[in-house]
């Protein structure tokens, strides 16, 4: 959300304006809603499988091999465990999304009625680095308002539900749905922003 790479290449693509806008909730979610995300999480939330690992660590002799070796070791298993689950949901997520994203056209591109169906989306799809931006200015380029494109530029950068899921076993329920659910919500609010102020 903060990057400033992205926020630079935004600037120069979509305008300032959209920038400001992307920074203000930017800073909300980085600084407000994950301080508040971190007071849902209480002690005994912490996996009974997060503390087996750690006592298999303690107890685990490793002076005789490498860091390397054991960073290696770690990262295979952290691969062979998200990457199958990373690539089934973006598949998932791509064969749907006709579904998902409505269509659009001047008639509907700014209504009210879009934004939360949008910051739902937004909120869901796993995107690349400053990946938002063409898809904005694409979909702006076929009808699309400011508002849907201000929830979109809020909400698919910050999270989605590949990540969600695979932050699942190790995370509170509580705490990710707290955190989609601000996400939604401020890409709505954002939206509702970027109409108002005619960006």
């Amino acid at each position: 959300m903060l990057n400033p790479a992205t926020l630079i290449f935004m600037g120069f693509v979509l305008g300032w304006n959209w920038t400001a806008l992307r920074s203000v909730v930017g800073v909300v979610l980085v600084f407000g809603i994950a301080y508040l995300g971190n007071r849902f999480v209480r002690p005994d939330d912490v996996p009974s499988e997060a503390h087996q690992k750690l006592a298999a660590l303690d107890a685990a002799d490793d002076s005789g091999v490498s860091v390397s070796i054991r960073w290696l070791k770690a990262l295979w298993q952290l691969c062979i465990g998200v990457i199958p689950e990373f690539v089934v949901l973006v598949l998932l997520l791509g064969a749907a999304r006709a579904w998902l994203f409505p269509p659009l056209n001047p008639a509907v591109g700014n209504s009210i009625w879009l934004l939360p169906v949008v910051a739902f989306v937004g909120t869901l799809f796993v995107i690349p680095t400053a990946g938002e931006i063409p898809i904005v200015q694409t979909l702006m380029s076929y009808g699309m308002g400011a508002g849907p494109a201000g929830a979109l530029l809020s909400t698919l950068p910050a999270i989605s539900l590949p990540s969600l899921m695979m932050v699942s076993r190790h995370f509170p329920r509580r705490v990710l749905i707290f955190v989609a659910g601000s996400v939604c919500i401020l890409g709505v609010l954002a939206g509702l922003a970027a109409a108002a102020f005619g960006f």
